[in-house]
């Protein structure tokens, strides 16, 4: 089985120039960035923004260009899934507020740049946390 997902690296700069990156945590109990399946017509682009919104009410300004893209396998009730997931970088205004959707994110959290891979729960998403390091100069 196939899956086609995109999400988004939501950040912001802090007034002291410091960076800040959300990650959410799901309901399963891990932490990742705001993310979700491809609906039937959507970009890539289009499916992140929607997903981020869905998720965490927020809006921000996608970076289009060379997303991060991810490519792992998992099994899901005895069914191997094999998933292609693109991440944008997406910068969020610093008022932005955020309220999660309880269905599939329990919690929030916002985290300065460098400390994203250490919370990140699963390999793939601490290999998208090291990517975004990179791209947000720390």
């Amino acid at each position: 089985m196939k899956e086609v997902a995109s999400g988004c690296i939501p950040w912001r700069r802090m007034k002291n120039g410091t960076v800040e990156v959300l990650m959410v945590l799901r309901t399963g109990g891990y932490w990742e960035f705001p993310k979700g399946k491809q609906e039937k017509g959507e970009t890539d682009g289009e499916t992140a923004l929607r997903e981020l919104k869905e998720e965490t009410n927020l809006k921000g300004e996608l970076s289009t260009e060379h997303p991060i893209s991810l490519k792992y396998s998992f099994s899901r009730n005895g069914v191997k899934v094999d998933k292609q997931v693109k991440f944008f970088m997406c910068e969020v205004g610093l008022k932005s507020k955020v309220s999660i959707e309880k269905k599939e994110v329990t919690d929030y959290i916002w985290l300065p740049v460098e400390d994203i891979e250490q919370k990140a729960t699963y390999p793939q998403v601490k290999e998208a946390a090291r990517e975004a390091c990179k791209r947000l100069s720390v």
